[in-house]
């Protein structure tokens, strides 16, 4: 039989990049740029709040990119008591340091090196293009893909599944013939239920799954994706694959 999954499509950020990581050292760079005496800790935290109640809102569509980019610190620095911070500057270096940190998660590179030589691979993720391209640019999974798209490129964003048209063209598959891996429940999961497409969710923290449709596999770890064959071949069923046991910190 022919397997049903001919095409694997992947979520970027928080499924194959450490964007935690990345987002980490733009904004430390920010502190020391701008001379903030904050707490590193505290500063992130609260920037990544504002951060994903921003993006909820674009996904929506409440709000726009370029109006996301600044408001974002702008409540930041409301909610920090800062008085004067030049916002348009603290956006724009934030995010040329941002597009400088192409860090990937334990096992994504082999991950996708493998799955590479038996199914055609896209990378389909929101974001900001220029910060997204240098990003890919300087990571070498990116040549394992036949086609990248990106959101601000595109014209529209997850969870609308036109996003996903520009690499069903270039990879020359049909939406139901793909499989869509990705963490987000509302921009990746609902992106992949609209599309029609077959979802394989990243839950690393084992969260519940929402309501609708579930997807036809819920993995704790990208590097457990390559031996899913039963999901990689027809995913007809829901699997769950134990979480891996994780090491101690060194």
């Amino acid at each position: 039989m022919a397997a049903r999954n001919r095409s694997i499509f992947f979520d970027a950020d928080d499924t194959l990049f450490d964007y935690p990581r990345a987002e980490r050292a733009a904004m430390r760079a920010c502190l020391r740029e701008f001379g903030l005496r904050l707490d590193p800790a505290a500063f992130v935290e609260t920037y990544r709040r504002h951060n994903l109640d921003l993006w909820q809102a674009f996904e929506r569509g409440e709000t726009d990119q370029a109006t996301l980019r600044v408001e974002r610190f702008r409540r930041v620095a409301a909610e920090f008591g800062i008085e004067g911070l030049p916002l348009e500057d603290v956006s724009a270096f934030y995010l040329e340091a941002l597009s400088g940190q192409p860090q990937l998660f334990p096992g994504a590179l082999a991950t996708v090196r493998t799955l590479a030589k038996t199914y055609p691979l896209a990378l389909v993720t929101n974001g900001i293009a220029f910060v997204q391209n240098r990003r890919f640019a300087a990571s070498p999974i990116t040549r394992y893909f036949r086609s990248v798209v990106i959101s601000e490129e595109a014209g529209v964003a997850k969870p609308d599944p036109r996003i996903f048209e520009p690499a069903l063209r270039a990879v020359g598959v049909e939406a139901r013939d793909v499989l869509y891996v990705g963490d987000s429940i509302t921009s990746d999961m609902a992106a992949a239920r609209n599309a029609g497409m077959d979802f394989c969710w990243l839950n690393p923290n084992g969260a519940a799954a929402p309501p609708g449709p579930p997807p036809v596999g819920i993995i704790s770890d990208i590097r457990e994706l390559p031996g899913c064959a039963d999901l990689l071949s027809h995913g007809s069923h829901a699997r769950t694959v134990p979480p891996r046991k994780k090491k101690e910190a060194s």
